[in-house]
């Protein structure tokens, strides 16, 4: 039997923090939905709490990959399981605000479009602070498509105004269906590879002007990822490029990434100034650098975000401390 919206969670060592995520999900006003949780393998007790959770409610289903696939490929698992005629995800770590489903269900039903996009909040230890969106209202509860459509799904990233991540979203789940999914096996980006394969298949969209989604911002991501996530930048700009994106825009967020990985390598890392700049000596050799940053050493790169850092202490001391 089929319902009208199906919520994947994709689970790997969140114990802490599912509880939450599934019961602001079972909390929805619109209630004819399933939760399908599918767990990648995690070392502590998440797949257990799911499986309490699925004892109690019949609207959950908890399965369990049989070994570590990843955030990507686990997405695609979730999607054989459904019965939906819409999809959304969520992470085991957020949480739903009551209309969430209601309000992209309505939205996407209205207008026809192939997919709805709310907005999110970017919370820090519960307290909601600045999340980057580019939004425009004027936009909200109509049907986008045609070349409007069309020049928005050119580029998705820092800045789009399709928002990179799968939350917040709702697709339809026959298109879903359609789509294979690509070898990806990196910690960042598979958000972004996922929705530019569905844009690609699609020709509408609706944005919905409400706050639906919290996004647990910070905490989770390792300092030795950090050291290394430079790798996973280029790589998905790779990725990007191959499916076609505006390449103007693939650039300069490229750039933007760099500069972000430079301080964070400073200030959560915890590398010294020296230290940042004989790891990016190296970085900057790499010809995808050398064409875009043509003649910039590595003291000149570090020293900008130097001062980039000095200039916003609060802002790194606060991402320290709520962390």
């Amino acid at each position: 039997m089929s319902t009208l919206v199906s919520v994947i969670i994709t689970v790997y060592n969140k114990y802490n923090y599912l509880k939450k995520c599934i019961k602001s999900i079972l909390a929805q006003t619109l209630d004819d939905i399933e939760i399908i949780i599918i767990d990648d393998q995690s070392c502590d007790t998440s797949f257990e709490i799911a499986e309490h959770f699925a004892e109690e409610d019949n609207r959950v289903h908890v399965y369990r990959n049989d070994r570590n696939l990843g955030v990507y490929a686990t997405r695609y698992e979730g999607i054989r399981y459904c019965t939906g005629q819409y999809i959304t995800f969520a992470d085991a770590d957020d949480w739903f605000n009551p209309d969430l489903l209601r309000r992209m269900y309505d939205a996407i039903e209205e207008t026809g479009a192939d997919l709805a996009q709310a907005r999110i909040c970017r919370r820090m230890n519960g307290i909601a602070v600045r999340y980057h969106e580019t939004f425009d209202k004027t936009m909200a509860g109509r049907r986008i498509d045609g070349e409007d459509f069309r020049t928005l799904a050119t580029y998705i990233g820092m800045d789009s105004y399709i928002q990179p991540p799968c939350w917040a979203k709702l697709y339809r789940s026959d298109i879903l269906r359609q789509i294979r999914p690509i070898e990806f096996h990196q910690f960042w980006g598979d958000d972004q590879i996922f929705n530019i394969q569905y844009l690609r298949e699609i020709k509408s969209m609706v944005f919905v002007d409400y706050i639906g989604y919290n996004y647990r911002w910070g905490g989770q991501t390792s300092s030795r990822y950090k050291f290394s996530a430079i790798r996973d930048y280029k790589n998905v700009y790779q990725i990007k490029r191959m499916f076609g994106l505006d390449e103007e825009c693939l650039d300069s967020e490229l750039l933007s990434l760099l500069h972000y990985y430079v301080r964070s390598l400073m200030t959560e890392v915890g590398f010294t100034r020296q230290a940042t700049e004989m790891t990016m000596e190296e970085e900057l050799r790499d010809p995808l650098w050398q064409r875009l940053l043509p003649g910039v050493t590595a003291r000149e790169l570090v020293a900008e975000q130097v001062e980039h850092v000095q200039s916003n202490p609060l802002k790194y001391l606060a991402k320290r401390v709520l962390r």
